[in-house]
């Protein structure tokens, strides 16, 4: 079975936000494994982190133990807009060549260059920024969306 991995900085701040995980994750199982991966977020307790060094070492622990042969995608809201059929394609075709995927989410601070750089790809779930937690999720439905399309299920739009 294919995999989808989500490495995201931080965690999720709210409850009704970790329900509407939960659903969208226990939905998307029926097409693929799916893991969530939280990692800490690398800021510094101080009145002026520094961001790069922030922004570097949260890139090294998204990239440690990544398995050769993923798909890095990184989450960014300079990256290439999908619609929603536009995604299941791009799913589609990778999950069909047996690829694993990789998407990541930034902190509060964003994504480094050298992190969007190392990335197969760049998405953008759209040119306004989210915070992290709701990101998290809009991404999980649009998975979900896309699995449905690309395996021909109906869902309501």
């Amino acid at each position: 079975m294919n995999q989808v991995e989500i490495r995201v900085i931080g965690k999720l701040p709210e409850s009704w936000m970790k329900e509407a995980v939960d659903m969208y994750v226990d939905r998307i199982k029926q097409f693929l494994k799916i893991a969530i991966i939280e990692l800490p977020e690398g800021q510094q307790k101080s009145a002026s982190p520094d961001v790069g060094k922030t922004l570097k070492a949260e890139a090294a622990n998204i990239l440690k133990g990544l398995a050769s042969g993923s798909e890095l995608v990184v989450l960014d809201e300079g990256g290439k807009q999908l619609d929603s059929p536009g995604l299941a394609e791009f799913l589609a075709k990778r999950l069909d060549m047996g690829k694993s995927l990789v998407f990541v989410i930034g902190g509060s601070w964003g994504l480094g260059p050298e992190l969007k750089e190392k990335a197969d790809t760049v998405l953008s779930l759209g040119k306004m920024t989210l915070p992290h937690g709701l990101a998290r999720i809009v991404l999980l439905e649009q998975l979900y969306r896309g699995l449905m399309i690309s395996h021909k299920r109906t869902y309501h739009k």
